[in-house]
């Protein structure tokens, strides 16, 4: 990020920390500081007075950032290089983009807001809800808002209430420490008492919210650790960790204390507890700007920094099942025993001295959760298995490596017998307990035998990393090959290649327009006749492929533009070239290829009806894995 980006994002922190400041004020002075005050009529007034001067201060402070932010943000967007360029298009931005007419809604809202911040308790109820509507917008500023659709939704509702939550309890920390400095010792301990229930429901919220953002934002654990966007959210994590153990701290000590013989001592100790977590809450929010301005995780590849990665493998296993699961059940009940001895002070240090002696017998026999990893092991393939990449793939594959795993992949090649292991046979089922980023790793370097010498050299230096994606698509498409070949049927869920088409009317697609029909594939080595097929409630869309782009397109049909399609599918049903033309293939409406006929096959596809049947049976059992990840790891 340049330093103008970072500024933009420091904006960003601040402005959502001026917002989350006033509606945590608005909401303690509203839900928690009344009991309170209600108890200590003369200092409620001061109180009060305080707190909405605070809150004054925040909408003040949210105005002016926030117009601040709205101007750099129109110089980043516009790549203005001046200050009267940047307020030439400062107008353009604020109402002709998503952004800038969201932010202005919201500093409208602040002008509102602000107008209403009197004694009246009408009006601050009011600012209230106003208040939590400008924190409610900003999903609609961010990567939340710009996906759209379904998972748009969902994320605009999980980023809304993980802001409220945060509002209602890092935002009401100030509050509660202006409260603890004017109340009474009795009376700032029912505020914190009242507080507490807000916390911990906040709290929830944002633990609950979280773990749909690093989802859909991170790309889950892999992305947490593996890149640029997951690592400021670990520093994010890391402040909310210390956030929680004082506000663990305060409730469960401090609290207690004020309304005891202590309370002077107890009172200076929860407000500089309190401070440090306002502080720390700051942090998290600013951290959070950060976070919003960085590319979200799932657009990265994640380097994986540990030499072990979780597996759920050991589960699946009977043998390793008998170890596993009783480890796991002890581990989560240890939790358990701590939780309740946190909660119950009579037993706290007999149950986490229980909790960790059963935590030291079982975490030994968790190892098996884990297997070995490396920076690659999730990566993805970046070629959406294209048809191109699948031949190149191939190419090279003749080139580099039949010498050791012979022409078919067998691990049979002229220089297998000179090496210290035998080489993999690339066409057996162990491919598949692999993931591309696994592969990627081996590829490029290569295996060393346990007893020491070279197995296989890596081609990190002879091929480019985008040959090495090629070859991985080769391999899977071969082993897919031979299966089809051998059973008839492929072993495990594999997208279609893909592969542009053309259609009448000069009409360009890819495969992607496509999602939500079903396709139908003809290998045809000329222009054949082909019956158009329907299905009811489905789309259905027929492409030839030919060895060459001599045909063209009908109105019932399309064609597919490169050559390669006709060899990369060759290769997916384990047949030579010249053997393609009359096969099917059907693709369902998630892009999985699905089934496939060649002529002299059972149930002759050239039959409507059988054709129809298949189609239907297809439709009905759809393939229950995420349609938009090219990872086969199993």
């Amino acid at each position: 990020m340049s330093t103008l980006e970072n500024f933009v994002a420091l904006l960003r922190g601040a402005h959502v920390a001026a917002l989350v400041s006033l509606f945590g004020t608005l909401l303690f002075l509203v839900v928690v500081a009344q009991p309170a005050m209600a108890e200590a009529v003369t200092a409620a007034a001061r109180v009060r007075l305080v707190l909405l001067r605070l809150a004054r201060i925040s909408a003040a402070c949210g105005l002016i950032v926030g117009f601040a932010w709205l101007t750099l943000e129109s110089a980043v967007i516009a790549g203005a290089d001046s200050a009267s360029m940047t307020l030439h298009v400062l107008p353009v931005v604020a109402l002709q983009t998503q952004f800038g007419q969201w932010l202005t809604v919201r500093l409208g809202l602040l002008l509102v807001v602000f107008s209403l911040l009197c004694a009246a308790p009408l009006a601050t109820v009011a600012a209230t809800v106003l208040a939590a509507a400008t924190l409610a917008i900003q999903p609609m500023l961010g990567h939340a808002g710009a996906i759209g659709g379904g998972v748009g939704i969902e994320l605009i509702i999980s980023e809304t209430l993980h802001l409220l939550a945060a509002g209602a309890w890092l935002g009401g920390l100030l509050p509660l420490f202006i409260s603890l400095g004017i109340l009474p010792h009795e009376q700032a301990a029912t505020a914190c008492r009242n507080f507490t229930p807000i916390g911990l429901a906040a709290v929830l919220i944002l633990a609950g919210t979280a773990v749909v953002q690093v989802a859909e934002f991170m790309g889950g654990l892999p992305g947490l650790f593996g890149t640029g966007y997951g690592h400021v959210a670990l520093v994010k994590l890391g402040l909310f960790v210390v956030l929680l153990t004082l506000a663990g701290l305060n409730r469960l000590v401090f609290t207690d204390r004020l309304a005891g013989t202590a309370s002077l001592a107890a009172r200076r100790h929860m407000r500089l507890s309190v401070a440090t977590e306002a502080v720390l809450g700051v942090l998290v929010v600013i951290t959070a700007g950060f976070l919003a301005s960085h590319a979200p995780g799932t657009h990265e590849q994640p380097v994986w920094p540990f030499p072990w990665r979780p597996s759920l493998d050991a589960l699946y296993e009977p043998f390793l099942q008998q170890e596993v699961i009783p480890a796991l059940i002890a581990a989560i009940g240890a939790v358990a025993i701590a939780v309740i001895g946190l909660l119950w002070r009579r037993i706290r240090w007999p149950a986490l001295a229980a909790s960790v002696i059963i935590l030291v017998l079982a975490v030994p026999h968790l190892d098996l959760l884990f297997v070995e990893a490396f920076p690659t092991s999730f990566y993805t393939s970046p070629t959406e298995f294209a048809a191109t990449a699948i031949v190149h793939g191939g190419k090279l594959f003749a080139a580099n490596c039949t010498t050791c795993h012979g022409a078919d992949g067998q691990g049979d090649g002229p220089a297998a017998q000179s090496l210290p292991i035998r080489p993999a046979d690339l066409t057996a089922e162990h491919l598949w307990a692999h993931s591309d980023g696994e592969m990627y790793w081996y590829i490029s370097h290569g295996f060393e035998a346990p007893q020491g010498g070279i197995t296989m050299l890596g081609f990190a230096g002879s091929l480019s990393s985008e040959g090495r994606w090629d070859l991985i698509d080769y391999l899977r498409a071969h082993n897919a090959g031979e299966s089809m070949r051998k059973s008839g049927k492929w072993p495990h869920p594999l997208p279609v290649p893909q592969f542009d088409a053309e259609c009448a009317g000069g009409r360009t697609i890819d495969l992607d327009d496509l999602r939500g029909s079903m396709l139908r594939i003809i290998a045809a080595s000329d222009e054949a006749q082909v019956e158009p097929v329907s299905l009811p409630g489905m789309a259905v869309t027929t492409i030839i492929v030919t060895p060459t782009r001599d045909a063209k397109p009908t109105p019932s049909t399309c064609i597919a533009s490169e050559p390669e399609t006709w060899t990369a599918f060759a290769i997916l049903l384990g047949v030579a070239p010249d053997a393609l033309a009359g096969a099917q293939i059907l693709v369902d409406q998630n892009a999985w290829l699905r089934a496939a006929w060649r002529p002299g096959d059972p149930g002759d596809w050239t039959n409507p009806q059988l054709l129809e049947a298949e189609m239907r049976d297809i439709v009905a059992h759809p393939i229950a894995i995420t349609a938009s990840a090219h990872v086969h790891h199993h």
